[in-house]
C-alpha cells in the first residue's frame, strides 16, 4: 500500500460502517436468534453472537466493495475484511471480562477510574486491528501508530455521535 488514506479506507471505512449498521440493527433488535450474550458471566449481556456475525460480515462486504470502487485490487479484501472485523469484537473482551470482575454491570460506566476505562473502551479494538493489519505486513509501525491514534479518535468520536442520536444508550 502506497498512501495513508489507502490504510484508512481498508482499515477505518469498512468498521466505520459495520459498527454503525451494528448499532443501527441492535436498535431495532434485527436478527435476534443472534442477539445471545456470549458468556454474560464473562463478558455481560452487550457481547453476542449478533455482534460477531454481524461486524464480520458487513465489515468483509464493505471491504470488498471499498476495494472493487477504489479499484485497489487487494488480493483476498473478503478475508481480510472479515478478519478485521473479528479481531474488532475480539479485542473489546478483555476490557468487559476486566470490567465484570470489578463488578461494573454490562452497559454502565466505572464509578471510578472513568478516564481510564472510557479510554480503553476507545482504543481496545483499534489496538488489536493495527496490531493485526500490521503484523500482516500492511504497514511500518508509524503508520500503523498513526493510525491507531486515528482509529481511536474516530472511535471517540463516532461514539459521541451515536449517543447523541441515541443509538447508543452511553458513551
Amino acid at each position: 500500500m502506497s498512501s495513508f488514506l489507502q490504510h484508512v479506507n481498508i482499515v477505518l471505512l469498512p468498521l466505520v460502517v459495520s459498527n454503525v449498521s451494528h448499532m443501527l440493527i441492535v436498535k431495532k433488535n434485527h436478527f435476534k436468534w443472534l442477539n445471545r450474550p456470549i458468556s454474560k458471566k464473562m463478558f455481560g449481556a452487550n457481547k453476542t453472537w449478533r455482534g460477531f456475525v454481524f461486524v464480520s460480515l458487513v465489515n468483509a462486504i464493505v471491504l470488498q466493495a471499498v476495494d472493487f470502487i477504489l479499484h485497489l485490487k487487494m488480493e483476498n479484501a473478503f478475508y481480510l475484511g472479515f478478519l478485521l472485523g473479528l479481531v474488532y469484537v475480539t479485542f473489546e473482551l478483555p476490557n468487559s471480562f476486566m470490567k465484570r470482575k470489578l463488578g461494573i454491570l454490562s452497559g454502565e460506566q466505572a464509578s471510578s477510574n472513568k478516564m481510564l476505562f472510557s479510554s480503553i473502551d476507545k482504543m481496545d479494538s483499534a489496538f488489536g486491528v493495527n496490531l493485526i493489519y500490521f503484523l500482516l505486513g500492511h504497514l511500518d509501525w508509524q503508520c500503523a501508530l498513526t493510525l491507531f491514534m486515528s482509529s481511536s479518535l474516530m472511535h471517540y468520536s463516532i461514539s459521541k455521535i451515536l449517543v447523541y442520536f441515541k443509538l447508543k444508550k452511553s458513551f
